[in-house]
C-alpha cells in the first residue's frame, strides 16, 4: 500500500499540527499522499477531490475521534478501502493510534507490519406502502427513536417475519458487533468481539419490567415497525450520521450486508484490554499492547 489518503475531522486538529506531521512522515517514507483541498493546503500538496481520493487511495488515514472514523469508513465502504484512525477525540475506541504513536505507526505501514480486519455492516431500508423510500448502511448501528416532545414510542420487532417482541419506551438500537461498544452498550446491550457476525437488538429506556436485548444471527432479517396508529414522531438514524423521518406504517428492514468495512490494525491489542482501559477505567493512554511484527499489509 503506497498511496495513502488523509482525511481530517472538522475542528479535530487545530492548525493541522498533527496532520502536517503525518503527511511529512508519509512522504519521507516514500508514500504518495492524497489530501482533500482543506488538508492539502496545510502541507503544500495538490488538492484531491474526496470522491477521487477514496477511489485512488489504497489506504485511508483519518485524524479525529470515533465519529470521524465512522464517517470516513462509511465513505470508504463503496470503494472497499481500509481505514486507519489517528485519535484526536475523547475515547478513541475505533481510532487506535494516539498522536504520540504517529512515527511508529507510519514505520509499521512502510514495513507492512499491519493487518486489515473486516467488519460486519448492516443494510438498512425503509419500506412505505410497498415501495422503498430510504436505503443506507450502518457500520455501528441503526437506531429508531422518538423525536423531541413525543410520547412513549411503541415499536414492534420481527425476526424473519416472525413476531419477536414489542418495546414501549424511547426506541430500539440494532447494532453490529462493532457498535456493541457504542450506543448499544449504554442501553444495556452485550459487549461482542468485533470480528463476530451477528445483530444485537436493544431497547432504549423500555417502560416495562421484562425488556432485554436480543441477539440474532447475521443470516436473519430484522424488521422494526411503529406498533400503534397514533401520531408518533419517530426518526431512524444510522451511525449517528444520517437521519430519516419514520411514518406509522413504515417497515424498517435491517440485515447483514454482503459487503464488509475494513479497519487497519497496527497494534497487537487484546480486545478486552481495550474495553477495560478505554471504557471501564477511562484511561485511553494505557492499553497493554505490542506492535505487529508480521508482514500482513
Amino acid at each position: 500500500m503506497k498511496i495513502i489518503g488523509v482525511i481530517v475531522g472538522r475542528n479535530k486538529d487545530t492548525g493541522y499540527l498533527h496532520t502536517k506531521r503525518i503527511i511529512e512522515k508519509l512522504l519521507e517514507n516514500g508514500f504518495t499522499v492524497l489530501a482533500t483541498p482543506e488538508t492539502a493546503s496545510c502541507a503544500g500538496l495538490p488538492a484531491t477531490e474526496p470522491s477521487r481520493l477514496f477511489e485512488d487511495a489504497e489506504l485511508i488515514i483519518c485524524v479525529g475521534g470515533d465519529g470521524t472514523f465512522l464517517s470516513t469508513a462509511r465513505r470508504a465502504f463503496p470503494y472497499k478501502k481500509p481505514v486507519l484512525g489517528i485519535n484526536k477525540g475523547t475515547v478513541g475506541f475505533l481510532a487506535e493510534i494516539e498522536t504520540s504513536e504517529i512515527d511508529m505507526a507510519i514505520e509499521c505501514l512502510k514495513n507492512g507490519r499491519c493487518s486489515v480486519q473486516s467488519r460486519m455492516v448492516l443494510d438498512v431500508k425503509v419500506m412505505r406502502n410497498g415501495k422503498k423510500v430510504y436505503e443506507n448502511i450502518a457500520i455501528n448501528d441503526a437506531v429508531v427513536t422518538r423525536m423531541a416532545l413525543s410520547r412513549i414510542l411503541r415499536l414492534k420487532v420481527m425476526i424473519d417475519d416472525k413476531y419477536t417482541d414489542s418495546f414501549p419506551g424511547d426506541g430500539i438500537i440494532v447494532s453490529t458487533p462493532t457498535g456493541s461498544t457504542a450506543y448499544s452498550l449504554s442501553a444495556g446491550g452485550p459487549i461482542v468481539q468485533p470480528d463476530m457476525r451477528l445483530m444485537i437488538i436493544s431497547p432504549i429506556c423500555p417502560h416495562n419490567l421484562h425488556s432485554r436485548s436480543y441477539v440474532a444471527s447475521d443470516t436473519k432479517t430484522v424488521t422494526v415497525m411503529v406498533d400503534d396508529k397514533s401520531e408518533i414522531d419517530a426518526i431512524l438514524t444510522v451511525d449517528g450520521q444520517e437521519g430519516f423521518n419514520i411514518e406509522p406504517d413504515d417497515r424498517i428492514i435491517i440485515k447483514a450486508s454482503d459487503e464488509s468495512s475494513y479497519f487497519v490494525n497496527i497494534k497487537n491489542i487484546d480486545f478486552y484490554d481495550v474495553i477495560r482501559a478505554k471504557i471501564h477505567n477511562g484511561n485511553r493512554n494505557w492499553v497493554k499492547m505490542t506492535w505487529l511484527n508480521d508482514n500482513e499489509c
